[in-house]
């Protein structure tokens, strides 16, 4: 049955086929595929996705109610994927071509274009266009387009194996047609509705958005553990008022009670007593400055002066001369919106223009961005309620009126049940209803142990935290539901995940000059503002429940294997990860693979994308593991950090691998392999670790990150190819090609470690790393051999002096320098304009040093500086 059904059509199948089109159908493709002979299959393609992404603008916020549309959708998604896998698999050959030529590449085809989704001003013009489109796509298909053979460039049509080219047009073929009649099939079912129908299904769908409205009635007996939180608020909006309009701000995730506080303090007689009149709105995901203004009104005018009124302009002038010398609370609940800061102000302009003193806005939201947007006081964040008044709450909700309170076993289990819900009340209310149904031993512990299965009911908490899903952009959406496939309780690397993201295209960005990586980082962020995420030092943590969100929504394409646990595996499913810490404890027992067989056997790999391993690998595994990543053809991730890589990885599958993280790699032919993944943008080998390095290593032109021991970076001939580099530890040598000019074009890079810089003789000679070209450069090492006294002092300062690198650098670390004065950059007021660590190390001749251009410097170091005589620092603290 498809995962779609009951579902609506929303923007994802859009956003991906734009992806697609941004990153593969691009003038330097269609150059290339000119020049092979594929430029009229290509088009097809992109033509035919053309004709899916209008039919798909015409169907968004359609209910997905019948088998047919929801299968047609489900195969219009596996043949999107199809077209980016045969069309990725063209750029490789695009890339080895370049390669062989010796013409490089410095980026992947296409740039990373934030994709929209088609829109049009109207539904109708929509459908128009994809009626209009189909016999034009038929016809293409029928009959072909006779396009002379010439233009094709029949003369370059070796540069591509002829099977090859005939196995990727046959391909390309096959999914235009299949694409197309699925488009018909949607498209048919679009045409039984009229589009008033449709634009009410759309209209509906914003409605259903907004379902969760909130009202100041209580509807909560007893309110439990916020008494303190209470007393602090109601002591800032009473004592905290000025002749100004303040605003306080309460932070928290969904389910966590920020509502129900607020209630609390709306009804309490400090309050009442107060305030001359109290205002409750419920804002949620629209905010409508008219429709917030209407419902203010309702509060303010008993007479309802402004029912037949629909300007703005006369709303907020009935509503100005209503509030007039009365001091006021509006308290505006579930606030979302922080992108126009220009409603916001709009809204209150007639609130403002009041003169009492002590009028406050008391709001709640989920998002620390829309905090610190509207607030002008410091804003509440509140968490989940304390151990103590969490297991009363409970007891309140379980027990009810069973006087089995204190029965020992019942505690027990409670406790865990309790512990596990992490003081979010909305999430004890749904399950304590479900306990009350049966007090019971038993039933307690199932629920216990399936907790996970509880999202199917009506009033739990995923439906809340799923409405702060449905509001993310698609691309969030889908970095947030891969996060399904790391473990409960998972410390995530910021920069790992951030590289697993780009690797499957989620991360995309229209300037290209902000990096991906900083996209993506971006993105990690939004995520924990939105409550999806937690930082928890210098890692990421998701909360259990949403790590149960994660995997139900992103079930039709995301599975995990834990342990020996056996569970369906749905076909359309892309990324998988196997936890296999059940197997490290049975290392011995035969029949691990034979189980471990059968549960590979229920899914389909062949079009799988991720594969992670979590847990240390057994031996009894390594043949389940190579039979899977031998039907795994398309993955683009692979990380099997506690397996030998090249014992279960089939060498013949590069042509779309973006990540690898595999600490093993024993077998020399397997290492050789690597250098013919042109697409590799990972490679993580253990920086404790070491990789014999194979030739052609520079191969890797899009490798962006190479996480390894720096003896791997210092053995990688021929560097400059390798211009996507974002790290490198370069050490200067007098053999083969490793002089420091290597460094001339690898711009990308962001931190760069240089040593041996003894083997430097020139100033021009250090002018040919072009550091000041570097402008994303933002930590830097220099270093010269202790043991090296030839080097006369004034070639060291000539060196160092061509060295000068780009101002945006903020990290500076300058170890064994033999030259006895700074470097004129290093004294200019221009040059290091951004630095703010400078760490100076052995340089034993170095005499005077000031920092009165380091206007941003906020550390100094100094270590065995032992002639240094003058010192010039600014004060640090301003």
């Amino acid at each position: 049955m498809s995962g779609l059904l009951g579902t609506v059509v929303d923007a994802a199948i859009g956003w991906l086929v734009q992806s697609i089109l941004d990153s593969f159908f691009t003038e330097r493709m269609e150059a290339w595929t000119r020049e092979i002979g594929l430029a009229e299959d290509v088009e097809k393609l992109k033509f035919q996705m053309r004709y899916v992404q209008m039919v798909l603008a015409a169907a968004k916020g359609r209910s997905i109610d019948n088998m047919p549309l929801a299968q047609s959708l489900d195969d219009l998604r596996g043949l999107i994927y199809d077209s980016e896998d045969v069309m990725d698999e063209l750029d490789y050959y695009r890339l080895e071509q370049q390669i062989i030529e010796g013409k490089g590449c410095s980026a992947p085809t296409g740039t990373n274009l934030e994709g929209s989704y088609v829109s049009s001003s109207t539904l109708s013009s929509v459908v128009k266009l994809v009626c209009s489109a189909t016999s034009q796509i038929t016809d293409w298909i029928s009959h072909g387009r006779k396009r002379k053979r010439e233009e094709e460039g029949l003369a370059h049509c070796n540069m591509l194996p002829l099977e090859i080219k005939d196995s990727i047009s046959k391909r390309i073929n096959v999914i235009v047609n299949l694409l197309c009649s699925n488009g018909n099939s949607v498209k048919g079912v679009l045409q039984l509705e009229n589009l008033r129908t449709m634009a009410t299904s759309s209209k509906s769908q914003n409605i259903a958005r907004d379902h969760y409205m909130t009202t100041s009635v209580p509807i909560e007996s007893k309110v439990y553990g916020r008494d303190a939180e209470r007393d602090k608020i109601i002591d800032l909006l009473i004592k905290g008022g000025s002749s100004d309009l303040n605003v306080l701000p309460v932070v928290g995730s969904g389910g966590v009670g920020k509502t129900t506080l607020v209630r609390y303090v709306y009804h309490a007689k400090r309050i009442k007593d107060h305030f001359d009149l109290l205002i409750w709105v419920c804002v949620s995901t629209n905010f409508d400055v008219v429709g917030l203004t209407l419902q203010i009104l309702d509060h303010v005018c008993e007479d309802r002066p402004y029912e037949k009124k629909s300007s703005l302009n006369k709303l907020q002038e009935i509503l100005q001369e209503n509030i007039r010398n009365k001091r006021f609370l509006l308290v505006m609940d579930d606030m979302w919106e922080e992108k126009d800061r220009s409603g916001w102000i709009k809204l209150l302009a007639p609130l403002k223009s009041n003169k009492v003193k002590g009028c406050m806005v008391l709001a709640t939201t989920r998002t620390k961005s829309v905090a610190k947007m509207i607030g002008t006081m410091d804003e509440i964040t509140l968490s989940g309620l304390d151990e103590k008044e969490f297991w009363l709450f409970f007891k309140a909700c379980a027990f009810r009126n069973d006087n089995r309170e204190h029965h020992p076993s019942l505690q027990s289990i409670g406790k865990q049940i309790a512990k596990a819900l992490k003081g979010f009340p909305l999430a004890l209310q749904s399950v304590g209803a479900l306990l009350s149904t049966e007090v019971s031993y038993q039933h307690w512990t199932t629920v216990r142990d399936k907790r996970k299965s509880l999202q199917g009911y009506d009033d739990d908490i995923l439906p809340i935290l799923k409405l702060s899903y449905d509001y993310l952009p698609v691309y969030l959406q889908r970095c947030f539901s891969y996060c399904s496939l790391y473990p409960e309780d998972y410390g995530f690397d910021g920069k790992e995940l951030v590289h697993a993201w780009i690797s499957q295209n989620f991360v995309q960005c229209k300037d290209p000059t902000i990096r991906l990586e900083e996209t993506g980082h971006g993105y990690l962020e939004k995520l924990v503002d939105l409550g999806f995420f937690q930082k928890d030092g210098s890692h990421y943590v998701m909360h259990d429940l949403m790590h149960v969100l994660a995997g139900m929504v992103s079930s039709n394409e995301c599975a995990t294997i834990d342990g020996l646990k056996s569970g369906a595996i749905r076909a359309s499913v892309r990324h998988s990860s196997i936890i296999i810490a059940d197997y490290d404890k049975d290392e011995h027992v035969s029949n691990s693979s034979e189980k471990f067989d059968k549960i590979l056997q229920k899914g389909s790999w062949h079009k799988l994308r991720t594969l992670m391993l979590f847990g240390r690998s057994s031996i009894h595994l390594s043949g389940p593991l190579r039979t899977l990543c031998n039907e795994a053809k398309c993955l683009r991730l692979l990380s099997v950090t506690g397996a030998d890589i090249s014992s279960i990885y089939n060498s013949s599958n590069l042509f779309h691998l973006r990540y690898i993280s595999a600490y093993r790699v024993s077998n020399p032919a397997f290492r050789q392999a690597l250098t013919r993944c042109y697409h590799l943008q990972v490679l993580d080998v253990g920086i404790s670790g070491n990789l014999d390095v194979p030739t052609d290593m520079n191969n890797l032109v899009n490798l962006r990150h190479l996480i390894a021991h720096e003896k791997v970076h210092h053995a990688i001939d021929c560097v400059s190819n390798m211009t996507s580099l974002q790290e490198l530890k370069f050490k200067v040598q007098n053999v083969g090609s490793f002089e420091i000019g290597q460094l001339q074009s690898m711009n990308e890079l962001v931190s760069l470690g240089v040593s041996q810089l003894e083997n430097v003789k020139t100033k021009e000679e250090a002018w040919a790393a072009m550091l000041t070209h570097k402008e994303y450069l933002e930590t830097m090492f220099l270093s010269w051999e202790n043991s090296s006294m030839s080097l006369q002092p004034e070639a060291a300062e000539d060196v160092l002096d061509g060295l000068q690198p780009h101002q945006n650098l903020k990290t500076l670390e300058i170890t064994g320098y033999g030259g006895a004065i700074s470097p004129t950059w290093l004294s200019s007021a221009f040059s290091v304009t951004s630095l703010r660590i400078l760490h100076l190390e052995e340089c034993r001749e170095w005499q005077i040093l000031s920092t009165h251009g380091m206007h941003s410097l906020r550390k100094l170091t100094l270590i065995r500086m032992l002639n240094l005589m003058e010192l010039s620092v600014l004060d640090l603290s301003t």
